[in-house]
């Protein structure tokens, strides 16, 4: 056995609770969970740091993390070992462990040094630990977080199969990933998936209804490919994707809008008759770039207000501020089913966003819902006053509960002792830009907690020996049954191959979906 494979089966089996006890971490501000992300992501620093365990230090002094010597705090877990390194004129001391156990040890006990104070609260993914550090000074490397995230899937993938489980380095057919159930006529759309690497450069056949066909669909060198598309009629509609003898069915049903007769010239989109429909009229734009009457300001103002996005500022007035075009970069945002930030800032006189300004269902933006274990659902994050990934839209909130309430009723009132729907992080009290994820910025994601043999829930990767998987197997399926479900990413080999999800790096330890804006009403 190599001295890598040595490492990972060793780290593999250490409980980190235990280390963190044993050398001075407050582990207790440390969530199960979270202890996982840092097992990932220490093992890919070590890949980088010791060349894959080839590096001198690492052969000579069991040291894979490029540890320098400091008496005061590491003695007693390793002893000085000079040696010469490129980068200095001198040799350098730097620790030198008894063996792979101790060093393991060790390397959390470096990190219990002064600079490092409040690393506790940096742990909730690679991206905020591994900024931490280097900003303390462990790297000097400009890239060093970009380096050692690059690794991840690989540290991923070495723990999996230290634990009996083979995980696929590629995808290995055409696959979609984000599609949505039903839009409207003249609604902009996106459908993404990816491909083989080994694919990339070629142009997928896509057919819609067996007779109209789009061009110019390539897949890109990381072999991911996307089309955007507007439907001009209604019904049923069919869209067959194809390559190479891989062929794809999307079924989407296309539905006329209530205010399809408005055209080009309507100067006031007509409102919808519903409750909670609002008829907000407008002699200009509003926003980055508009005309910004005062009226129309406060206006538009107002209707951001009342839907949650109290950000805005005083509606009587009418400033503007970041507060105002932040807030309806993020509506739009929502309202395109993205899943960043997209959006120009701007209203324009009966343009998409004033019409589901408009709108009965446009979205609100409001806290999560709260546990309800009567009924099967924790917010594990809600719960987490230390987190602040509470928020999103109202569709959100109500497919959680729906979900919550189907996997109750098909699952665990048979298996009574099953974990809960278990959720985790959405997005930020305001939306946006946030360290711990690419995406989650709209409100329109939810990370689940994977359910555990005992019913509890987190702390584990789909191949822990205590992860339940027929329970998670219920949970997919009654996401699937959600109608405005997007995308649902996880990483359980078997539950792919039943199509209950798709594989994306990251997704080890959770279950990730997302969902589409509902058509207007």
């Amino acid at each position: 056995m190599s001295l890598l494979d040595n490492l990972v089966k060793n780290y593999l089996n250490k409980n980190l609770a235990t280390i963190f006890t044993q050398v001075g971490i407050e582990g207790t501000k440390i969530s199960d969970i979270n202890r996982q992300i840092l097992k990932e992501v220490t093992l890919a620093q070590w890949l980088l740091e010791s060349d894959r365990g080839k590096s001198e230090l690492a052969v000579n002094a069991n040291n894979f993390a490029g540890l320098k010597w400091r008496v005061t705090e590491m003695k007693g877990f390793a002893e000085p070992f000079k040696m010469k390194v490129p980068s200095e004129p001198e040799e350098v001391e730097f620790c030198k462990f008894i063996d792979i156990d101790a060093f393991i040890i060790g390397y959390w006990k470096f990190l219990t040094r002064t600079p490092y104070k409040g690393l506790e609260d940096y742990t909730n993914t690679p991206e905020n630990f591994l900024g931490f550090l280097k900003a303390k000074g462990y790297s000097s490397d400009p890239k060093y977080v970009s380096k050692v995230v690059d690794l991840l899937p690989e540290a991923q993938k070495l723990l999996a199969n230290a634990g009996g489980v083979t995980i696929p380095v590629s995808v290995e057919q055409l696959q979609v990933i984000r599609a949505p159930k039903e839009v409207e006529v003249g609604q902009s759309f996106r459908v993404e998936g990816v491909a083989r690497l080994a694919d990339s450069g070629k142009v997928l056949s896509i057919i819609i209804d067996d007779q109209f066909p789009i061009a110019n669909v390539v897949i890109s060198q990381d072999g991911k490919w996307q089309l955007d598309f507007v439907f001009k009629q209604e019904g049923d509609r069919r869209m067959i994707i194809a390559l190479d003898g891989q062929t794809l069915e999307i079924r989407i049903k296309v539905v006329v809008p209530f205010d399809s007769k408005d055209d080009e010239n309507t100067q006031q989109p007509t409102a919808s008759s519903l409750p909670g429909a609002k008829l907000i009229k407008l002699g200009g734009s509003v926003g980055i770039g508009g005309v910004n009457k005062a009226d129309d300001v406060k206006a538009i103002k107002a209707r951001l207000y009342e839907l949650g996005y109290t950000w805005v500022g005083d509606f009587n007035s009418a400033d503007r501020d970041r507060g105002l075009f932040d807030a309806i970069k993020l509506f739009q945002s929502i309202i395109a089913g993205r899943s960043t930030l997209n959006g120009d800032g701007r209203v324009d006189v009966g343009g998409t966003t004033h019409r589901w300004l408009q709108a009965a269902n446009a979205p609100r933006w409001e806290l999560m819902p709260k546990s309800d274990r009567d009924n099967g659902l924790v917010n594990g994050e809600l719960e987490d006053i230390e987190d602040k990934h509470d928020f999103g839209t109202h569709w959100l909130a109500d497919v959680i509960k729906k979900i919550a309430q189907d996997y109750q009723n098909s699952y665990r009132k048979t298996h009574p002792t099953a974990a809960p729907f278990a959720i985790n992080d959405v997005s930020l009290p305001h939306g946006g830009d946030t360290p711990d994820h690419h995406g989650h910025e709209t409100g329109m994601m939810c990370d689940v907690y994977l359910p555990q043999k005992n019913g509890n829930f987190g702390g584990i990767i789909w191949s822990s020996s205590e992860y339940d998987q027929g329970a998670a197997r219920a949970i997919l399926k009654s996401i699937g049954k959600q109608k405005l479900l997007r995308a649902v990413f996880f990483n359980d080999q078997q539950l792919i191959k039943e199509k209950l999800c798709v594989p994306l790096s990251g997704h080890d330890n959770h279950i990730h979906f997302e969902i589409n804006p509902p058509v207007r009403s």
